[in-house]
């Protein structure tokens, strides 16, 4: 799955990715603006998410009025510095400059449009139809807590790192492992200049 994603586009495969490396949920990533990533710190701030009902769309707070400061690898930096290149190079060709406000993940050129959470999830389901895989974007959540807890992260701290208040993680290490990359782990990126998709760092969770 990550492989033919960012085989069909390196945009899309960087949005399964990092659905995958972080745990967010769906809206937080469509909400994300490059002004929440500090790629010198390796820090991704999730403080926002995209609400839809229908085909209209608010920003919101996120579903636990938290914010939380999810660290990620080298692989995924790298990878997200050359998401934000390819942005700064279409801003340029465009003669305009790429606002901190732009979203990370947005089908406008200048990104001042969210993704629909709801377009996220049946691009990746026709993905996976295509590639004959029973699987759906939620299980990329269930298989970063998996990864985290098997790697040795108590289980209230990848509850913080996935945004859950409660501790609500337990669920996410027993389901959905199997199918994200169809043999029982997913696919280790998309070729070589792809990060590798090893347990990244747990992060941490401010209220506010």
């Amino acid at each position: 799955m990550i492989a033919e994603s960012f085989r069909v586009d390196p945009d899309w495969g960087m949005l399964v990715w990092l659905t995958m490396v972080s745990g967010a949920r769906r809206g937080e990533l469509c909400a994300l603006r490059w002004r929440h990533v500090d790629l010198e710190r390796a820090v991704v701030t999730v403080r926002r998410a995209i609400a839809q009902d229908g085909n209209d769309t608010e920003e919101k707070d996120t579903k636990t009025h938290q914010r939380r400061h999810v660290t990620i690898d080298p692989g995924t930096v790298a990878a997200l510095t050359e998401h934000r290149q390819r942005w700064e190079a279409r801003a340029a060709a465009l003669v305009f400059e790429m606002s901190p406000d732009a979203f990370v993940f947005s089908n406008s050129p200048d990104g001042a449009t969210s993704r629909k959470p709801s377009s996220v999830t049946q691009r990746y389901g026709r993905m996976a139809d295509r590639l004959g895989i029973d699987t759906h974007l939620h299980n990329l959540r269930h298989y970063s807590a998996t990864e985290l807890i098997a790697a040795g992260v108590d289980v209230r701290t990848v509850a913080g790192r996935l945004g859950h208040g409660g501790g609500g993680t337990r669920d996410h290490n027993v389901a959905g492992v199997r199918s994200v990359g169809g043999r029982g782990r997913p696919a280790r990126g998309a070729g070589a200049r792809r990060p590798s998709s090893g347990s990244p760092d747990a992060g941490h969770v401010e209220r506010g």
